[in-house]
């Protein structure tokens, strides 16, 4: 694990580790469900972009305790300097939050919520 204060932790870096532990989790989700290597590429695009992570923050923000609103929130204010032209500002920063979540949910070592993260919004 890594060894970071999820309260003091800067939200980008946050949402850097978050990132690349989301990816991994929706490839090994999709992977688990039986998912042939012609059709995990597809589906894994379809979750791990700003779009749909914006989405997936909005599904479970009411299920959050205080702590990690702080962290969606002080994430989603960073001082984020460019933004793709596939979505929204917005979209971006929301996506930024919920991978900061999932950044200090793999720092506490609570992998079992991101799980269940992946099955509120993915079935």
């Amino acid at each position: 694990m890594v060894n970071l204060d999820v309260r003091e932790a800067n939200g980008l870096v946050l949402a850097y580790l978050g990132d690349a532990v989301w990816e991994l989790s929706i490839r090994t989700h999709f992977i688990n469900k039986g998912y042939n290597i012609r059709n995990l590429n597809k589906l894994v695009k379809e979750h791990v972009n700003a779009q749909a992570q914006s989405r997936y923050l909005k599904n479970i923000i009411d299920t959050l305790d205080e702590e990690k609103l702080t962290i969606v929130n002080r994430s989603k204010n960073s001082n984020i300097k460019t933004f793709p032209k596939s979505c929204s500002v917005m979209e971006y920063k929301e996506a930024t939050a919920f991978e900061a979540l999932i950044g200090a949910l793999y720092t506490e070592g609570r992998i079992e919520d991101i799980k269940k993260i992946i099955e509120i919004n993915l079935g």
